[in-house]
Formats: structure tokens, C-alpha cells, sequence
């Protein structure tokens, strides 16, 4: 064969394998696409049922008002209890600056604590570091209308503990102080702080105003990240045009940081770790209903749905599609496997935390200490494995990210 039909016959070998190379590598692309759309879909499904049973909370809220009593009071607080839950999924896409807790995100108002009761309402000072505060429902004469806009300027007002608003700012009013008595109860506030006659009408009517406020704010702010969810009006943009349309490496990075550093800085390390070390009741999350281990629950879930790319919503409708866990069993099948088994063992262990929580981090509960740190350990080591994830799908997180996850 001469050297000029040897040139030919390679040229037209090359050429014949172009066409499966490009289509490879656009096959590759396209599913990386619909991972990051599939996740927007999540992320707004999760979000409306979060608004959703907001609403709910609301509407038991107004029956609380208008007819105080046993009955009404424990309605309202069934229904905080289930809001939380497609809250604590949401934590999930936080934590990448996206339109939850970016610099004019509403995360502070949302989600803030611990909280210093005493900036909403008189409590008893002597007991879990309750700080003296602006007691807003008690000083009509500086705070004459308790609005919306008046919770928002008074969250983190003078302190970070200074919580005005959010999930937390309705469970202390809900509920109470939780002054351990019996010692695994949750706050006993009476149903007779609401009702709007009698000697303390004025007061009661004041804690009424805040808690429909407060309830009212709430909404507003996860409308506020929904809208940057959903499809923007034809022409317009907004956060999920950007971020289905952007750089896809980008948007993958961006799902992975949420989910490594829930579980890590944030789950095993604020949430369980802080509140394991002191001992105090103070540093649960959830502290005056006692429902912190189903926040926990709910957390660890959302880190699933982002993965495996999965969601059923409220109403039983599921949303699936292309995931995380697609892409790096494509890269590599046994880290793959790593993965798995980690969310696996993350959900027994956060499973075996018990209910309250505030038992479980005790000085003289061993039993109880040793179940949270088996969640800490294993949340820790599920945010770590989530970076090597990354790292197979080309992704490099900074030093600093990776000390976030893992610390």
C-alpha cells in the first residue's frame, strides 16, 4: 500500500470515529443537563408543599385566634409540626448562594435560632440563658403595631440571638418555654395566653397580632424563593433560568456543596455536635416543641432527594428523573457503591436519634450521647464521600469547602 492511500484510509478511519466520539460526549453533556433540571423540578415541588403547609399553619392560626382553646391550640401545633417538615428538605439547596441565603436572602428570617425568648415576650429570665430583650408583644408604647415589616426590622435586632420571625419565633409562641417539667415534655404554654379578654385581654391580643404576623411573614419569604424557582414570564429571567441555562459544572457543584455541607458543617457540626458538647437545651434546634430529631430526619431526606434525584410530594405525586447518583455511578461504580452505603448508614444512625432531643444530648445519658455521636460520625463521613463524588465528576472544591464539610 503506497504512503499516499495509507494517509487516506487513516483519514477516513478518524473521520468515520468522529461522529461517535462527538455523540458520546453530547450524549454526556445532555444527561449532566437534566440532571440540573431534574433538581430545579425537585427544588420547586419542595418549596410550594413547604408554602403549602404554611398555609395550613395559617388557617389553624386563625381558628387559634378566633376561638381559643385545648383543642384549637394543639391544631396549630400539629400543623407547625408537618410545615416543618418539607422545610427541613428544602436545607438541602442552601449553602452555594442561591436565592435562599444569598446576601438579600430570607434564610435569617426563615430558619433563625437559638433565640433569646425574651425579644418576643416576657419569659422567665433565670431559666436557659434567656437574655433580657425589647419584649416587642409587651411594649405597645415603642412597638404600637405589630406587622410583618416590624418582625422583619426586629429579626437579629441588637444580637444574632435576637430572633424575631421564622419557623422558631411561631414554635416559642406555640408552645413556651420548655421548662422540663415533667423532664420529656415540650413547652406547656396555655391556650388562655391567646384569648383576648379578661385581665390580660390587651397582652393576649398583642401575642395574637405576632403570631398572625409572624405566620404571615413566613409565607411571604418562601414565596419570595419560590418565584426564583419557577419559570420566569417569557423574556424575563430569573435564579433557575440562570442556573438550568448557566455552566452545567457550575449548577452540579452547586447541588453537591449543598448537600456535603448540610450534612457536614452544618448537621453534624452545629446542629448535633454544639448541642452534644454543652448539654444544653438551648442548642437544639428545635427546643421549645421538642421535635429536633424529626428536623434532623427531615434534613437527611432532603440530602437523599437531591442525590437519587427523587421527590414525592405532599400530595403523593413523585418527581424523578437523572441524578447525582447516575452521574457518578457512570464515573465510577464502586465510589458509587461508597456513596450508597454511606446515605445508608446516615439514615439509621439519624433515624436512631430519639425523641426529645434534649434527653438524648444530657451529660448523664450515655446511651443517648453515644446514638447522636454515631450521627455526627456519620454524617461527617457522608459529606466527606460526597467530595470525592465531586471530584469524580471533575469537580474540585477549595480547600475551604472541603474543611466546611468535613470539620
Amino acid at each position: 500500500m503506497s504512503i499516499r492511500i495509507a494517509f487516506a484510509a487513516r483519514a477516513l478511519l478518524a473521520l468515520a470515529f468522529l461522529p461517535l466520539v462527538t455523540s458520546c460526549t453530547t450524549s454526556s453533556e445532555d444527561l449532566r443537563h437534566r440532571v440540573v433540571e431534574n433538581y430545579a423540578q425537585i427544588v420547586l415541588a419542595t418549596y410550594e408543599d413547604a408554602i403549602d403547609a404554611a398555609r395550613a399553619l395559617e388557617r389553624a392560626v386563625d381558628e387559634l385566634l378566633a376561638n381559643p382553646s385545648e383543642a384549637t391550640l394543639a391544631a396549630a401545633r400539629e400543623r407547625w409540626i408537618a410545615a416543618r417538615i418539607p422545610y427541613g428538605y428544602s436545607e438541602a439547596f442552601r449553602f452555594y448562594d442561591g436565592p435562599i441565603d444569598d446576601e438579600d436572602g430570607p434564610e435569617p428570617r426563615l430558619n433563625g435560632w437559638p433565640l433569646d425568648e425574651n425579644h418576643i415576650d416576657a419569659v422567665r429570665l433565670d431559666l436557659y440563658n434567656a437574655a433580657p430583650g425589647e419584649n416587642i408583644i409587651g411594649n405597645p408604647e415603642k412597638y404600637p403595631d405589630i406587622t410583618p415589616e416590624l418582625i422583619a426590622e426586629q429579626n437579629e435586632a441588637g444580637g444574632e440571638k435576637n430572633i424575631a420571625s421564622g419557623y422558631h419565633a411561631i414554635e416559642f409562641l406555640l408552645w413556651g418555654q420548655d421548662l422540663n417539667d415533667p423532664p420529656d415534655a415540650a413547652g406547656q404554654r396555655p391556650y388562655t395566653d391567646f384569648v383576648a379578654s379578661g385581665p390580660n385581654a390587651a397582652l393576649n391580643a398583642r401575642r395574637g397580632q405576632y403570631l398572625k404576623a409572624a405566620t404571615t411573614l413566613l409565607i411571604h419569604d418562601l414565596e419570595s424563593v419560590a418565584d426564583e424557582w419557577r419559570d420566569p414570564s417569557a423574556g424575563g429571567t430569573n435564579y433557575r433560568s440562570e442556573f438550568v441555562g448557566g455552566d452545567v459544572t457550575t449548577a452540579l457543584e452547586r447541588m453537591i456543596k449543598g448537600i456535603a455541607t448540610l450534612a457536614g458543617a452544618e448537621m453534624a457540626g452545629e446542629r448535633l455536635n454544639v448541642a452534644l458538647l454543652s448539654s444544653d437545651q438551648e442548642e437544639e434546634q428545635s427546643c421549645f416543641s421538642d421535635t429536633t430529631s424529626e428536623d434532623l430526619r427531615a434534613n437527611a431526606a432532603g440530602i437523599e432527594h437531591v442525590y437519587y434525584g427523587r421527590y414525592t410530594r405532599s400530595n403523593g405525586t413523585t418527581i424523578a428523573g437523572p441524578s447525582l447518583a447516575d452521574l457518578v455511578k457512570a464515573a465510577d461504580p464502586r465510589l458509587a457503591e461508597e456513596v450508597d452505603a454511606h446515605i445508608a448508614r446516615t439514615r439509621e444512625a439519624v433515624n436512631a436519634v430519639r425523641t426529645p432531643f434534649d434527653l438524648e444530648i444530657r451529660a448523664n445519658n450515655p446511651e443517648g450521647n453515644a446514638r447522636v455521636q454515631a450521627a455526627i460520625d456519620a454524617l461527617r463521613a457522608q459529606a466527606l464521600v460526597f467530595v470525592r463524588a465531586a471530584r469524580a465528576l471533575g469537580i474540585s472544591f477549595s480547600e475551604s469547602d472541603i474543611e466546611d464539610v468535613g470539620d
